[in-house]
């Protein structure tokens, strides 16, 4: 193994600037997110009011894909710097066992010795191994230096971007009860169900009525409405739509529904 093999020594100083400014995001996602749901989801519940109504719902989940990218950053920087660390290792031990190897040959002692001699470049092999040797133990212990740091903070900020996710559902999920509440679609909705239901207990009382004069159990058959699959849907659309089927409580095949 020689240095061109090995590769160029990894740029410490810029792997970590990478590291400081993933780090500080990181913090700061951390630090601007409340620990308690409750005060959590009433502060982002303020802000998301504030915006503009159409505008609300995309600007809500950006809250989270900005936390998402803002985790996803960090975890790729450490993951790059530890990919580095085991690296240096691993070419720090080759080159200090070449450095060995080059150490356990007869050098010349003097300039003169080297330039007449059959090995001229041995010399500055060793040198050059020797620096090469240097710069990876250095560049190891900076990023020993700097990897704990962010390591550690990574759990807080999976914590933190879970916060986010789940304020962030549930904001949405209350707009949309309040959305309902507001129009008229629920009540409706809500109108027609209590008309069904005055509809079945008149329906009720005429089956017992009937059940009671023929002496006998009344055979009434459920409605069942089957779902069509999903390849279906088109088919459907363009086809008039069929009668609810008719199924008897009697029949011992049951009733499957594909979803």
């Amino acid at each position: 193994m020689t240095i061109a093999t090995r590769g160029a020594v990894t740029n410490a100083i810029l792997l970590g600037q990478q590291l400081g400014a993933a780090l500080g995001a990181s913090r700061a996602l951390i630090d601007r997110t409340l620990s308690k749901p409750a005060d959590l989801v009433e502060e982002l519940r303020r802000w998301y009011y504030n915006q503009h109504p159409s505008e609300r719902d995309r600007l809500l989940w950006l809250r989270f894909v900005e936390a998402k990218v803002i985790h996803a950053r960090l975890e790729n920087v450490i993951e790059v710097a530890r990919e580095a660390l085991d690296i240096e290792r691993h070419a720090l031990a080759e080159a200090q066992a070449e450095r060995e190897a080059l150490a356990s040959r007869p050098l010349p002692m003097t300039v003169e010795e080297e330039v007449s001699g059959t090995r001229p470049k041995a010399v500055r092999h060793y040198q050059a191994v020797s620096v090469e040797c240097q710069q990876r133990e250095a560049a190891i212990v900076e990023l020993e230096r700097l990897l704990p740091a962010p390591e550690l903070t990574m759990s807080q900020l999976t914590e933190a971007t879970t916060r986010v996710l789940e304020a962030v559902v549930t904001i949405e999920r209350e707009a949309f009860v309040r959305r309902l509440r507001e129009s008229d679609e629920l009540e409706q909705l809500r109108s027609r169900f209590q008309r069904l239901r005055v509809e079945a207990s008149a329906h009720g009382a005429e089956i017992d009525e009937w059940r009671r004069q023929t002496g006998r159990p009344v055979r009434t058959p459920r409605i069942a409405f089957l779902w069509p699959s999903p390849p279906a849907w088109q088919a459907l659309l363009d086809s008039s739509p069929e009668c609810p089927k008719l199924v008897w409580d009697d029949e011992s095949r049951p009733l499957s529904v594909e979803l």
